[in-house]
């Protein structure tokens, strides 16, 4: 596990204490962990590291700087590290290790908190100017990496990567928040803002950044980096916009693949892991030399969910060597609190324990980098469900035979596509955009109303013909990735894996939200301008499939099988019965609607399993003792 704690206090600071917070991020790996107090005790910074860059005890964390000004404790990396250090070399800097984190140092010695605007990475950190007095707390872009804080008694405040090391000080409580618990239950919350399932501790959002006074005063708090959705270039020309797509992501992709440790990719079967294994392949064999590592859950005796050939297809083409699992529902009954506990709030869907499996199976293998096609979909509108807003937005245009021509296509596609499956509801749903009928009777006609969801900053204006790129923009802030990256994060580093993400390289972003709607969607195909891209990098028949299924386990399958005394068990007893909004009755509804077979509930069940697990945890006290 890679992280950081940081606390500042107006009165001394028990070592001892930050010891045991530095104890609650052990949890696998070598230990290249530090401790840092200052003289007078208050103002110490523990770390944990899972050394990746410069693996040498000289870049090992807290990190000062050589007049012992400043001192920086830091989880994540940096991968335009090497650019900036050529840059801050020729202004005087020196360096003494090969590491991102003294580039980071630097940085700010340099920059000052301008510094975040150059930085391309994935990060969350502390550091203090001695000189000034200052704490200087920032998170990347994204929200790649957690960052979490507190004020436990005695005017102190404190931060880290986890929230199980803030409810080790006292004055800290593991007690619920309950209005995030009721929107969990109303199923709106989205993890969208700074407030987090335990009362006492609050989340920094992505882009944001603080400052404190060395009496834990915070003099500024404020957001570096907004997406800015409104110009867009429609002038470019699809080929050149392909081209310089492809520019982009590969050299996002060359960026993410600096380490000097194992490095491989998680594969899906889908467009971006798979795209992104192509372009390890062509950089493997013109710049690099590297044993390409894949790593994939699949599930090949489901045939209606199985991703096993568009796998292989894919590991063929490249010449990788494939590693897989199948994760099982009884390995799922036995690690599920471990699960959770890493996850540290309650998650929506059981393929988080496919992510865990995958991470696993690359620590069984060695491999500690993995590279991850998280944020295109977000990016570049892939998810199916989108399609309707493009639909409407076509129609707010008064495209009226745009809008009919795109239905036919990709309608007729989903249900030929669905074709190829028994119960294919299972894996996709080959009527999730309005049909013909709909589109027609809408056209030139009052339409469903604009959607204004509960978010203003960073997201365009809700007027006509902005409804998809509306929902991408919020999509990739707040109600949909945060949660994503949450969950790839704790599941790596709980096997001291590292997860990166080249889909969520900041120009690569600024670039595609840039584009026109008819790059992202055009002929019925989600994600043109990457399926163009991906030219010659991966098979034919992955790059223009229409069939691919989410990232999910057979949970509908496990409730009436395997899982289902166990399942019952969290559904009908424990700490969830005294949950504010639990109804028996109604679970018990969709429960006997699953178990018939005449409705999938597994989501709106599964809900319900991991809070009670949720619930268990903080019972068993092991928010604050850990978990045997």
């Amino acid at each position: 596990m890679c992280g950081l704690v940081a606390l500042l206090s107006d009165s001394p600071i028990d070592s001892g204490l930050v010891i045991r917070m530095r104890d609650r991020l052990i949890h696998r790996g070598p230990d290249h962990g530090g401790l840092w107090v200052r003289d007078d005790k208050k103002l110490a910074f523990g770390h944990r590291r899972l050394a990746i860059i410069d693996v040498s005890a000289e870049a090992n964390q807290p990190m000062q700087s050589e007049d012992g000004r400043f001192v920086i404790t830091y989880n994540g990396e940096i991968y335009n590290y090497l650019e900036l250090r050529e840059t801050l070399a020729r202004a005087g800097h020196t360096f003494r290790t090969g590491s991102d984190t003294e580039v980071l140092l630097a940085s700010y010695m340099h920059w000052g908190v301008e510094c975040l605007s150059r930085l391309n990475g994935m990060f969350a950190f502390a550091l203090w100017d001695a000189v000034q007095h200052r704490l200087f707390v920032a998170r990347d872009r994204f929200g790649e990496k957690p960052l979490f804080w507190a004020r436990p008694k005695d005017g102190c405040v404190a931060f880290a990567s986890e929230m199980k090391a803030l409810l080790c000080l006292p004055g800290v409580s593991d007690a619920t928040n309950e209005d995030v618990l009721a929107k969990y239950v109303a199923g709106t919350y989205y993890e969208d803002g700074p407030e987090t399932f335990f009362r006492d501790i609050q989340r920094l959002p992505p882009a944001h950044a603080m400052v404190f006074d060395s009496g834990g005063n915070q003099l500024r708090h404020w957001r570096y980096w907004t997406p800015d959705y409104n110009p867009i270039d429609a002038s470019i020309g699809e080929g050149a916009a392909v081209e310089r797509f492809r520019e982009l992501l590969e050299r996002s992709v060359r960026m993410r693949m600096r380490a000097d440790v194992a490095l491989g990719s998680s594969l899906s079967g889908g467009l971006d892991s798979s795209t992104l294994v192509g372009f390890l392949a062509k950089l493997r064999e013109t710049e690099t030399s590297f044993t390409q590592n894949t790593f994939s859950a699949r599930f090949d005796d489901d045939l209606t969910i199985s991703e096993g050939p568009q796998i292989d297809a894919v590991v063929k083409q490249a010449g990788a060597h494939p590693f897989s699992v199948s994760p099982s529902p009884q390995r799922l009954m036995e690690e599920s609190l471990r699960l959770h506990w890493h996850q540290e709030e309650p998650f929506l869907s059981a393929s988080i324990y496919l992510q865990w499996c995958v991470a696993r199976l690359a620590q069984e293998n060695n491999t500690i980098v993995l590279i991850d096609g998280q944020g295109a979909d977000e990016v570049l509108a892939g998810y199916q469900h989108y399609f309707k807003s493009f639909q409407l937005d076509l129609l707010d245009k008064r495209e009226y035979w745009s809008a009919i021509r795109e239905t036919i296509v990709f309608n007729g596609r989903l249900r030929r596509a669905s074709r190829g499956f028994k119960d294919s509801a299972r894996r996709f749903n080959p009527r999730v955009a309005f049909s013909l009928p709909e589109i027609i009777g809408m056209a030139g006609i009052k339409r469903p109303a604009l959607y204004k969801g509960p978010y203003d900053v960073g997201v365009p204006d809700a007027r006509p013909g902005l409804r998809l790129r509306r929902q991408l923009a919020e999509a990739l802030q707040y109600n949909c990735l945060p949660q994503l990256l949450r969950y790839a994060d704790r599941n790596s580093m709980a096997f001291s894996r590292e997860a990166r993400l080249p889909f969520l390289d900041y120009d690569l972003v600024d670039y595609c939200i840039s584009l026109p709607d008819s790059l992202w969607i055009k002929d019925g195909w989600q994600k043109l301008i990457m399926r163009k891209a991906a030219d010659g990098l991966i098979p034919v028949e992955i790059q223009w499939r229409a069939d691919k299924v989410g990232y999910a386990a057979p949970l509908d399958i496990w409730l009436r099988g395997e899982l289902k005394q166990w399942c019952l068990d969290r559904l009908f007893s424990g700490p969830i019965l005294e949950v504010p909004g639990y109804q028996k009755n109604a679970l018990r509804d969709l429960w006997d609607a699953h178990q018939s077979g005449s409705a999938n509930n597994s989501w709106a069940l599964w809900r319900w399993i991991s809070l009670n697990e949720w619930f268990s945890l903080r019972a068993s006290g092991a928010w604050r003792d850990g978990i045997h």
